[in-house]
């Protein structure tokens, strides 16, 4: 038989779906010797089912006893509830967990509660800080000011100096405009 043919028959038979058939065809090809790797740890169970369906059963009143053991009412037994250590464990860590849950919900609502006053509070407080940012500001404006008016008289003073270099420059070639001549005449010295 192909191994394809029996991964399929073992499929089948895990899902209870196979016939009589088939079920015998997979018990003789695990009595066979010829199994390959893949399938070897099917083996065992198909043995076992064999071996058991050659069994025979000797006591004649087997039925008898079989039917009379299902058909009798089984005897209740008290049971008696018992609480392992982890489920007691996890009783008290539940409780803890209710407890601290309980407290933070107290402790949220208390401060929601006091907000409104607070908030009051907050409100005047807001309003003197903006009150006294305001005045800080207006003191440094009024001061910066004053400052910028020193400044504007320094720029008066450096464009002063600038235009007092622009004749120092005047004077220095001055000569040049004046007397050409001699400038020549001096220049013809030199060299």
């Amino acid at each position: 038989m192909n191994t394809k043919e029996i991964e399929v028959l073992l499929e089948k038979f895990y899902e209870g779906n196979t016939s009589l058939r088939e079920e015998k065809l997979l018990r003789d090809f695990f009595r066979g010797q010829k199994i390959p790797a893949h399938l070897k740890s099917h083996k065992p169970l198909f043995v076992f089912f064999a071996d058991e369906q050659q069994q025979e059963i000797n006591d004649e009143n087997f039925d008898v006893t079989l039917t009379r053991h299902f058909s009798e009412k089984p005897v209740e037994k008290q049971v008696v509830p018992m609480i392992p250590k982890r489920n007691r464990f996890l009783f008290i860590t539940g409780i803890a967990a209710t407890i601290l849950l309980l407290i933070s919900f107290l402790y949220t609502f208390q401060h929601d509660v006091f907000k409104t006053e607070k908030s009051r509070n907050n409100n005047y407080n807001t309003e003197l800080a903006y009150t006294e940012a305001s005045e800080a500001l207006l003191l440094v404006s009024s001061n910066l000011n004053t400052g910028l008016k020193e400044v504007s008289r320094l720029q008066m003073v450096d464009k002063a100096m600038k235009n007092m270099q622009l004749f120092n420059k005047f004077y220095q070639y001055q000569p040049i405009f004046i007397n050409p001549d001699e400038f020549q005449n001096q220049s013809k010295k030199s060299k």
